[in-house]
């Protein structure tokens, strides 16, 4: 399915570093907030015509409740760089990646083994590792490497401007096809091999929001996972996982351990490291303690019984994640403040 609309532009509602937000009225007399991009348009006016891809919304996906507008006159965003963003499409752009810039960095068998490396499948896993690390370690130097998982554009993402704005994130690295972080690289591995240069001591990979999921056991973005843990192995690195828990999720194969992180954990040929949280409901504990406890041999469980309440009461109400916050799907942040404990142990041993 592909659907366009044309529209006029009502209103705008917000102009940030990079797009536009505006409300636009269609023929049909419906209103809905639709987003220009500003790496590959104009800023459109009220009262303008403008063209809206609305896909995703007439079927109902969990696109945040937008519209896209599409280009509207001609328009050029000179770069210096080669590397093509949404190959040999309509929309398709070049950007500078490191990688031409400074080859050399890049021709190197590289080794992570002095890099703690967080792969998160979740973008709302970010959040809360990164504000538990800067809590107690302000002068951490973090990169958020962010890939192709999700949405792709990383100025959409409101975690990440706060995160920056707020320096809890030193460096956004954007690879594969998501594109506009503070640089950009072609993969994960390379990103990884940036991050290093830049004296990053704690690596976070991340999708952006809009992750796939079908219900099938392979169906879902992050099994991408699957390989970047392997290949991270590969060159000396040890990745810590957060898995993903919940006890509110009304979706079976989410609840308590989401299949997606059973999935991961069960086909990457690499071992892990796994925080658990020692949950105050020990009945929860007790069924995710024994359904990762199966996963032992491969991987490597780590029993976390304390974190920093006073981040939590600091932070929860910035905490989001599928519509919930803190207080309705405690556990899930538990979990990811857990696991950044554990990295903060990792970083004192050092």
């Amino acid at each position: 399915m592909f659907e366009i609309k044309k529209g006029i532009v009502k209103r705008e509602c917000e102009l940030a570093n990079g797009y536009q937000v505006v409300e636009v009225e269609y023929e049909d007399k419906d209103v809905f907030l639709a987003i220009n991009f500003l790496d590959i348009n104009k800023k459109v006016v009220i009262g303008q015509e403008v063209l809206v891809n609305i896909t995703a919304r007439k079927l109902k996906l969990g696109t945040g409740g937008y519209d896209y507008i599409l280009p509207t006159d001609s328009f050029c965003n000179l770069s210096k760089g080669h590397i093509m963003k949404l190959r040999y499409t309509p929309l398709q752009f070049s950007v500078l990646t490191e990688e031409e810039k400074n080859p050399e960095l890049f021709n190197r068998v590289p080794s992570f083994d002095d890099l703690i490396i967080v792969v998160c499948e979740l973008h709302s896993m970010l959040l809360p590792i990164c504000l538990y690390l800067k809590e107690f370690y302000r002068n951490m130097k973090i990169t958020a490497i962010i890939n192709d998982w999700g949405m792709l554009n990383a100025k959409l993402s409101n975690n990440l401007r706060f995160l920056k704005e707020n320096h809890f994130v030193d460096y956004i690295i954007t690879c594969q096809e998501a594109f506009n972080g503070d640089f950009e690289c072609i993969n994960e591995i390379n990103s990884l091999i940036f991050s290093q240069s830049l004296d990053t001591q704690v690596a976070i990979i991340s999708p952006l929001p809009g992750i796939v999921g079908t219900g099938t056991k392979f169906g879902f973005s992050a099994y991408k996972a699957v390989n970047v843990i392997e290949d991270i192995s590969r060159f000396g690195g040890k990745v810590v996982f957060p898995v993903r828990v919940s006890k509110s999720e009304n979706r079976e194969r989410h609840k308590f351990i989401s299949h997606h992180s059973l999935t991961i954990l069960s086909y990457v040929n690499s071992s892990v490291e796994i925080p658990i949280f020692e949950f105050e409901d020990k009945l929860f504990f007790t069924r995710v303690f024994r359904v990762l406890n199966n996963y032992r041999a491969k991987h490597n469980l780590i029993h976390i019984d304390e974190i920093d309440d006073n981040i939590i009461v600091k932070y929860k109400s910035l905490l989001k994640t599928m519509g919930r916050g803190f207080e309705e799907d405690k556990e899930y942040f538990l979990q990811l403040f857990a696991t950044a404990e554990y990295i903060l142990r990792k970083l004192q041993r050092r």
